[in-house]
């Protein structure tokens, strides 16, 4: 099963268990339920502006319980996973992580060169907590998002910081970032607003040490090309491919580390 978890940003898509399909625009006082219009749709910018509103007013979005189930995740054993990656996670031995219980890790079935990466924590107060990282140097994918949607920092990193809760007061606060060639997502089952659990939430993001890209020589994809709607566009069709070049198109997994 996969589902996708919307950090606005726009060439990076992170897969999770049960798609939630769009659905209305909330309206004021009411819930959100699903991922909402999609880009170009009449009342997209209206619905938008709505949600940044209420996130500046409240601290959070107002969403239904089927959008928190999207970031609960099923972990396996880890052993067998983190021996089966194409990238090297980074070592989490000397951070804060090391503290915690491991629930395990999980990969995507559908992410063939296994390039994204789950490991789930129990921390002592009770609280679940999820680290997601992405090598995109092996992938070769490109994140981009516009910079007043990151006003948070990372180690002087930018970073976006978005808290959800439902009306029976589950809560998620997801906090995410790109070092390098590295994306990363954290994410706690809580609601940090005004709450000591927002300072926890960032030193685990500050303790992570760099990362080690799994093609260090990688040619980086081109900075991406915005369109009339505020989203990256797709680039044209090159006429001539190479055989390398065809075969990373159609199976990540095969993409030549230059």
């Amino acid at each position: 099963m996969n589902r996708r978890i919307g950090w606005a940003i726009a060439a990076i898509a992170v897969a999770l268990p049960n798609v939630v399909p769009h659905a209305r625009p909330a309206a004021p006082g009411d819930v959100s339920c699903g991922l909402g219009l999609p880009p170009g749709a009449p009342g997209f910018a209206e619905a938008r502006a709505q949600q940044a509103l209420e996130a500046k007013t409240n601290g959070y979005l107002k969403v239904c319980e089927a959008n928190l189930e999207r970031y609960r995740i099923a972990f396996r054993p880890s052993a067998p996973i983190m021996a089966d990656l194409s990238f090297q996670p980074v070592n989490l031995s000397g951070t804060r992580f090391a503290d915690f219980k491991s629930l395990g890790a999980m990969i995507e079935p559908d992410n063939t060169p296994h390039t994204r990466l789950y490991r789930g924590f129990l921390m002592p107060d009770g609280h679940n907590v999820t680290l997601f990282e992405q090598d995109m140097s092996v992938d070769g994918t490109r994140s981009w998002r516009a910079p007043e949607d990151e006003p948070e920092r990372i180690n002087g990193m930018p970073a976006r910081l978005s808290v959800f809760q439902a009306p029976s007061g589950n809560a998620i606060s997801h906090l995410s970032w790109v070092e390098r060639r590295r994306a990363y997502e954290l994410w706690i089952d809580a609601n940090v607003v005004a709450t000591a659990l927002r300072q926890q939430l960032f030193a685990l993001a500050a303790s992570l040490p760099p990362s080690v890209p799994a093609c260090p020589n990688e040619v980086p994809p081109k900075p991406a090309r915005i369109g009339a709607d505020g989203f990256p566009a797709d680039e044209p069709m090159l006429i001539t491919l190479t055989q390398a070049e065809i075969d990373g198109m159609s199976d990540r997994s095969k993409k030549p580390c230059k």
